[in-house]
């Protein structure tokens, strides 16, 4: 059981980075920045956690690269995954591998709306995986590291800034809810006004 606990972190942040390389609407950033996180505060290593993060995001990549390779252009109508690689986003990554070649795998490690249909699109132009792993894997050894990196030096202030929200998190919410009464009183006060401004005043007797 402890063991178990004590490899959670490093498990889960793999079942979320597959998960959104495959469509869970969450940017792969999220994940790793919180992975950063939990070695800063001592939940996790460092050590492993950076290794655990560069494989989960390149797998993710070859992956999806694999399934363009297999399948084509025809998994896009699986309802999975079709909200990122419609027809638009694949039409756009065509356009971007006629225009810039092998580079562009390098390019859309930086870009979270255009990683999957780009990797995608690379497995069904048959690039070689070899090319895959250079552009991407280098790509992937400069922004993995560097997201999980920062999070780790910064987490004391983040977790200072989480506490503060926390204790804060009642006036908050007082906050929220003045303002949203506000703004219902505001809104039937107009509703009235017009009401009022719109019913036709009665005809002046005729003094003839």
């Amino acid at each position: 059981m402890e063991t178990l606990l004590a490899n959670l972190p490093y498990v889960g942040l793999v079942v979320v980075l597959v998960l959104s390389g495959f469509g869970l609407p969450l940017p792969e950033d999220v994940p790793l920045i919180f992975a950063g996180y939990l070695c800063g505060i001592g939940e996790a290593n460092i050590y492993i956690m950076l290794p655990v993060a560069f494989f989960a995001v390149l797998g993710t990549d070859l992956l999806v690269y694999w399934l363009g390779r297999r399948l084509g252009h025809h998994v896009p109508r699986l309802p999975v995954i079709r909200r990122y690689l419609s027809e638009k986003n694949l039409a756009k990554a065509d356009e971007a591998f006629h225009r810039h070649g092998p580079w562009v795998l390098f390019i859309a490690r930086f870009l979270p709306g255009i990683r999957t249909p780009v990797f995608f699109s690379a497995g069904a132009f048959k690039i070689p995986v070899r090319k895959m792993l250079a552009y991407d894997g280098s790509a992937a050894l400069i922004s993995v590291p560097t997201i999980v990196l920062l999070a780790y030096h910064l987490s004391d202030h983040l977790d200072k800034a989480r506490k503060i929200v926390m204790r804060s998190q009642g006036a908050v919410l007082l906050v929220v809810f003045v303002v949203v009464v506000a703004v219902v009183l505001w809104q039937v006060w107009k509703r009235r006004r017009a009401a009022a401004l719109a019913t036709p005043t009665s005809a002046e007797p005729d003094k003839s």
